[in-house]
């Protein structure tokens, strides 16, 4: 045997232990990523018998159609919109500046870094809950406060018009750990020789934020921006909880009008069909952020 061959089967037997390694997660993400993926598509371009769940007719856009002319779905599409944007402009500044405090370690940033990362671990149902207390219109802590300020209350989840920012503060209080500590991470990878030529050169701290720290996080920031671009498109326990899509439909998203379509009044196609504008939605949104943060 010569050892071109030695080497050749060497590397088959390489290959063949590496693929027995790869199967058991490449099977996983094949039954139960891709095959509901492709379940989805096939649903929303057929008729669902809703007692039989089975298909009714051959594919069709009927369902994309039916949902386009509902408002309620074109509610829920400007809503998650609007979700998307609010979440992305609260959370990404917040987080910066909660990393770059917890960075620096000032008395009480081990304090400030766990309580961060408590709410992220806490329950989304016990967050939602507590938050919905503390919404209350008569003895909720906020409405409190602003009494005893001689402010008005607000009916922060009877409105059609705060709901929506209601719960999408909740979720950001919630989901600002993750892109704070993408951040953290970014910011211990900068070398602090640039801050300290920073400051011989007299570069005050705003200057030094924008036109170090913030252009060095770039990688972070396009990581932080399309998670938190996710976490404001997949908002649903918090509208379930606090305000079950209400006041008038005014919180419901697009992940919310396909749960009510498939579970509360059976329309399985149309609940498909708008799982799949959801889908194409983040695809289009997450291809934009990417090229506009890169060509930046």
């Amino acid at each position: 045997m010569t050892a071109k061959t030695a080497r050749g089967g060497r590397r088959r037997r390489e290959a063949i232990t590496a693929g027995l390694m790869l199967a058991p997660a490449f099977i996983g993400v094949v039954l139960f990523q891709y095959l509901p993926l492709a379940d989805v598509l096939s649903t929303s371009l057929r008729r669902v018998d809703p007692f039989t769940r089975a298909p009714v007719g051959g594919p069709s856009l009927t369902n994309y159609s039916e949902i386009l002319a509902d408002p309620d779905f074109r509610r829920a599409l400007l809503n998650t919109a609007l979700y998307i944007a609010i979440t992305i402009c609260l959370e990404i500044p917040v987080a910066l500046i909660l990393a770059i405090t917890v960075n620096q370690r000032l008395p009480g940033s081990r304090a400030l870094r766990a309580a961060v990362i408590a709410a992220m671990a806490a329950s989304e149902t016990v967050g939602a809950l507590v938050w919905s207390q503390m919404y209350e219109s008569a003895f909720g802590i906020l409405n409190s406060t602003l009494a005893a300020l001689h402010l008005p209350q607000q009916p922060f989840l009877t409105s059609e018009h705060q709901a929506l920012a209601a719960i999408t503060v909740m979720s950001v209080w919630r989901g600002v750990g993750l892109p704070m500590l993408i951040f953290l991470g970014g910011l211990q990878l900068i070398p602090q020789e640039v801050y300290e030529a920073a400051k011989v050169d007299g570069v005050g701290p705003l200057r030094t934020l924008l036109q170090i720290t913030v252009p060095l996080l770039k990688p972070s920031l396009v990581v932080a921006a399309f998670m938190s671009m996710l976490s404001g498109a997949r908002i649903f326990t918090p509208i379930s909880v606090m305000t079950d899509g209400g006041p008038n439909g005014s919180t419901g998203n697009l992940i919310y009008y396909s749960y009510q379509q498939a579970f509360s009044f059976q329309a399985f196609g149309p609940a498909a069909a708008a799982a799949v504008v959801m889908l194409l939605l983040l695809v289009v949104l997450s291809v934009a952020q990417a090229r506009i943060l890169r060509s930046e």
